[in-house]
């Protein structure tokens, strides 16, 4: 479908904060300016002027194209997706444009492909049976992930992906997706997309919070590594009501932070996502301070650890070699130049100091 002939498309422009992030941001002012595109923020009124037959373009700086998996989610048929990241041709044309017949020339209909799941089978699965918790838990991972801008995106995610990280079969999280939807905790889109809905959203926050409190006490109070205290606080959760875990938020000392370095509180660590960026795709700097580390994998949990890459750590000349897929830096209080893979970065979140 091309362009709504006489009327600008609208574009929903990306909100990383990662260079590229920033980059794509520049060019949907400089689309507007020149009357190619309106730029709109606003999910739902892009969705409602989508019904009535305007054209959308979602316009994302990197690979991760969470602008693009958004409005696929709602359902916008129109949609046309652009990522800054795919070529260097397909950015100078975008950049450049001057007209809406070169804009619809750098335009391509989205890919619905199905990326992969963020964590490896079965990571999450610590028990041969799984409670209500631990598929919001797997819902909030898979439709929440951290991209490399450290943006928290709001992306579906498919039973498929649930069932790999719960290390279950199909037919099982199909059947509990089922109850979460008919109790309002989830809804399906066209293409069998799975994403929580305001109240489901709302359960997993208060499931991350538990899940916080007791990583906490895992650590401070039961003696466990900060790599094995995700499975510990899974494995002892079902013994704690509401009550004795407000009990043991208190006698914590009432922590803001779980060891991996995420805020207890959800929605302030949506929040303060902003201004994040994942290790592996910073620009040179001379400092950055390591903010939050992935709280799901052991292994990951541990390799940051052995290389110094822990919450509140301040990491000096940092240098992305992408050729190489390395990173490397120094730590900033003294010692020897450390690498650790490109893959391995991106589960470590910093503030550039």
């Amino acid at each position: 479908m091309g362009l709504v002939a006489g009327r600008a498309p609208i574009l929903l422009p990306c909100h990383g904060t990662s260079s590229r992030g920033v980059h794509a941001d520049d060019v949907a002012a400089r689309l507007a300016a020149r009357g190619l595109v309106q730029v709109v923020e606003d999910i739902e009124e892009i969705v409602a002027a989508a019904r009535e037959g305007r054209e959308v373009i979602a316009l994302d700086g990197c690979a991760a194209s969470c602008q693009a998996r958004l409005l696929d989610a709602r359902g916008v048929q129109t949609l046309r997706g652009l990522s800054l990241d795919d070529e260097r041709e397909r950015t100078e044309t975008v950049s450049s444009a001057s007209s809406v017949a070169e804009l619809e020339a750098a335009s391509a209909p989205v890919r619905r492909s199905r990326r992969a799941a963020p964590v490896a089978a079965g990571e999450l699965s610590v028990r041969p049976t799984h409670s209500l918790e631990d598929y919001l838990l797997a819902l909030d991972t898979l439709t929440a992930p951290v991209v490399e801008c450290g943006a928290v995106a709001d992306a579906p995610t498919v039973a498929a992906h649930v069932a790999q990280v719960l290390g279950v079969s199909r037919p099982a999280a199909g059947e509990m997706l089922g109850r979460l939807s008919q109790a309002g905790f989830v809804r399906r889109g066209e293409h069998k997309d799975v994403l929580l809905t305001p109240s489901g959203r709302a359960a997993a926050d208060t499931a991350l919070r538990r899940q916080r409190i007791l990583e906490r006490f895992a650590v401070d109070t039961l003696g466990y590594g900060v790599d094995e205290c995700y499975e510990r606080a899974r494995e002892i959760a079902e013994g704690f009501t509401d009550e004795s875990l407000e009990r043991v938020w208190v006698v914590l000392g009432r922590p803001d932070r779980c060891p991996h370095g995420w805020p207890i509180d959800a929605e302030l660590a949506r929040q303060e996502s902003r201004g994040l960026l994942a290790l592996s795709s910073v620009s040179p700097t001379d400092v950055a301070r390591v903010e939050r580390i992935d709280e799901t994998s052991r292994e990951r949990v541990r390799a940051l650890l052995e290389a110094g890459v822990s919450p509140g750590e301040q990491l000096g000349g940092v240098a992305v070699n992408a050729a190489a897929e390395m990173v490397s830096f120094a730590p900033a209080k003294g010692g020897e130049r450390r690498s650790i893979s490109l893959a391995l970065a991106g589960s470590a979140l910093v503030r550039a100091a």
